[in-house]
């Protein structure tokens, strides 16, 4: 593919070149790194709300609180209940 005359398989013969260890490890392992793309994510999505932020402290809270999931559901009614 690398020899061929059509551009776009020369550019898919580069990409697998560049690539090639990630894919073999998907292969051999089944493994890939969307679990951490998948962090990256809520972290970065966390920072785009968290303009503003003052501390370092409270934008890792921020990512703490987003990572963990937690349900704030049952707090929120406890508050209206004692209204």
């Amino acid at each position: 593919m690398a020899h061929s005359a059509v551009a776009e398989m020369k550019s898919v013969a580069r990409t697998l070149r560049k690539e090639r260890e990630g894919i073999l490890n998907w292969w051999k392992r089944g493994s890939t790194n969307s679990f951490l793309e998948g962090l990256n994510f809520v972290v970065q999505s966390a920072r785009s709300i968290a303009r503003g932020f003052r501390s370092i402290a409270y934008f890792r809270t921020m990512i703490f609180l987003r990572l963990g999931r937690l349900d704030f559901t049952a707090q929120r009614q406890l508050a209206c209940a004692t209204h």
